[in-house]
């Protein structure tokens, strides 16, 4: 029986224990699942994580500790030479065998030749269906429908400031995707300890390259096992979590300006290190497989 470390950072998430206990209930039984998580809330009575054994948790009242790098860095620090490794955010919900079906795609790319796997792509959407929160609606989609990941949005963006607008593309052919949903990262352990000052805009970039260049193909799992509560701007009550550049404006900006400048720098001068870029492949390298010229702030359509 192999074992899986799941890590998530949650910010005043009323969907934390739900995913959590999702997770456990649809997972075939065969893999041992184990949970690093971070917990950032105002009120105590936020806090809600189940007590199981295999939950070990830690957490923070804001503004401690916020913005999405330290929460995940803290959450990382569970982790403890588990074979696998998950990301996912706090407002999930999985299909049935979940656990085996991105084990056994790591495999199946490992027999291929590809030593270190990480499997992402933009999930499917799950919502509730009205306030009372009693019953979701989840998007289905056909088994086989994988999405990649498309820079052609906002090229002007990337110039400014090297953090390209991402958009889930669905996928005609291959296997490969430019850069990571940080909300779906599966791959095996251990995998890199999270750049801790990241504040939010730039993590999944920044995540990208630096696994890359840690020696990890970016590859799309060969079916989707998970649904996302993706943010409903109509409706604000119906999404069940908070942001915190909404609560704390001021830390957050603080936060979101350090963290943009090391997004910058990062990939633009190839630094590597603890919380940066491997030394396994170049940024140079990640550029041209992505089609993200980070020295002049191009994307380029043809990579």
């Amino acid at each position: 029986m192999s074992s899986i470390f799941i890590q998530i950072s949650s910010y005043r998430d009323k969907e934390l224990r739900p995913t959590i206990l999702d997770a456990i209930e649809r997972s075939s039984g065969k893999h041992q699942l184990y949970f690093g998580i971070h917990v950032c809330y105002l009120d105590k009575s936020e806090i809600d994580i189940p007590d199981i054994k295999n939950i070990r948790w830690i957490a923070s009242k804001a503004p401690e500790n916020i913005g999405v790098g330290i929460g995940r860095y803290l959450a990382h620090k569970f982790y403890n030479d588990e074979d696998y490794y998950l990301q996912c955010d706090s407002h999930m919900r999985f299909v049935q065998d979940w656990d085996e079906i991105a084990v056994n795609s790591i495999l199946n790319y490992q027999t291929h030749g590809i030593e270190k796997p990480l499997l992402t792509m933009y999930p499917a959407n799950y919502f509730y269906k009205d306030e009372s929160f009693q019953e979701i609606t989840k998007v289905t989609i056909n088994s086989d429908y994988r999405t990649t990941i498309s820079f052609h949005k906002d090229p002007e963006e990337f110039k400014k400031s090297r953090i390209p607008s991402q958009t889930a593309m669905p996928l005609k052919e291959g296997i490969f995707t430019r850069s990571i949903s940080a909300g779906s990262v599966f791959t095996v352990g251990p995998f890199i300890e999270p750049n801790k000052d990241m504040a939010f805009w730039g993590e999944e970039i920044m995540m990208a390259a630096r696994a890359y260049t840690h020696g990890y193909d970016l590859v799309v799992p060969s079916t989707q096992y998970l649904y996302h509560l993706y943010f409903n701007q109509k409706n604000i009550k119906i999404n069940r979590r908070e942001h915190v550049w909404i609560d704390f404006p001021k830390e957050y900006e603080i936060s979101n300006i350090k963290s943009r400048a090391i997004v910058y720098k990062t990939l633009v001068e190839g630094t590597v290190g603890d919380g940066y870029l491997g030394s396994s492949r170049t940024i140079e390298e990640y550029g041209v497989f992505a089609g993200l010229d980070f020295l002049n702030g191009n994307v380029i359509e043809n990579c």
